[in-house]
C-alpha cells in the first residue's frame, strides 16, 4: 500500500465491517504482512515477493493498493493509478504470478474515497481534532463535487500528518455505529483472504 494511513485503517475496517463474523478469513487476514512504501514504487517489492527461486516464492499472495490519482482527466483518459496497475500486472504476468497477484486502485486518494463513500461526517469530526479552526474549510471542500471535491479534500491533508489522522480515524471507525467501506478497500481485503 502507498502509505501508513492504509496500514492503520485496513485492519479495523476488515475486522469490523468486511470480515465480521468470518473467523477463518479474519485469521488469514491477520497473517498478512502490510508494507506501506510511502510512495508508488511497488515494482521492486513485486519482483522480490513474486520471483520464484527453486519453485518457491516469498509470498503466497500479493495485493497492491494504489491511488488512482485522478485529477481532471477527460472521460476515457487513463489515470496514473490505472497506468501503475497495468504495469504491475505485466510484472506479475512476466513472473508467472498472475494467479497470486491483485492490483487494486481507487479513483482519487484514500481520503477522497472515504468521503465519497459517505463517511464525510466521521472524517470531518476526526479532521477537526487535528485542525479545530478548519470547519469552514472542510465544509467548503466537501460541498464540491467530482474532481473538484477530490482535489480540495486531498488539499486539506497536505499539512496533516497522515499517521496521526489515520490513528484517530481508526479509533473513530472502531467506535462508529456505521461506516461505509469504499469498494476498492473491500475488494482488496477480500482478495487478500480468498
Amino acid at each position: 500500500m502507498e502509505g501508513i494511513a492504509e496500514a492503520l485503517l485496513i485492519p479495523v475496517i476488515a475486522k469490523k465491517y468486511v470480515l465480521k463474523g468470518d473467523q477463518e478469513k479474519f485469521r488469514i487476514f491477520r497473517s498478512a504482512v502490510f508494507v506501506p512504501i510511502d510512495g508508488v514504487d511497488f515494482e521492486c517489492y513485486l519482483r522480490l515477493l513474486l520471483t520464484p527461486y527453486n519453485g518457491v516464492r516469498i509470498a503466497d499472495r500479493v495485493v497492491v493498493i494504489t491511488n488512482g490519482d485522478r485529477t481532471n482527466q477527460a472521460s476515457g483518459i487513463v489515470t496514473p493509478g490505472e497506468l501503475r496497475k497495468s504495469a504491475y500486472e505485466k510484472v506479475a504476468a512476466t513472473l508467472a504470478a498472475s494467479q497470486i497477484f491483485h492490483a487494486i486502485t481507487n479513483t482519487y486518494s484514500l481520503e477522497s474515497e472515504l468521503v465519497n463513500s459517505g463517511n464525510g461526517a466521521l472524517l470531518r469530526e476526526v479532521y477537526l481534532k487535528l485542525h479545530p479552526k478548519s470547519g469552514a474549510k472542510w465544509d467548503a471542500a466537501v460541498a464540491l463535487t467530482g474532481d473538484a471535491r477530490a482535489a480540495d479534500v486531498q488539499g486539506l491533508f497536505k499539512d496533516t500528518p497522515k499517521g496521526d489522522f489515520a490513528q484517530l480515524l481508526a479509533e473513530a471507525i472502531r467506535n462508529a455505529a456505521t461506516f461505509s467501506v469504499p469498494g476498492y478497500l473491500r475488494t482488496a481485503i477480500e482478495a487478500l483472504v480468498q
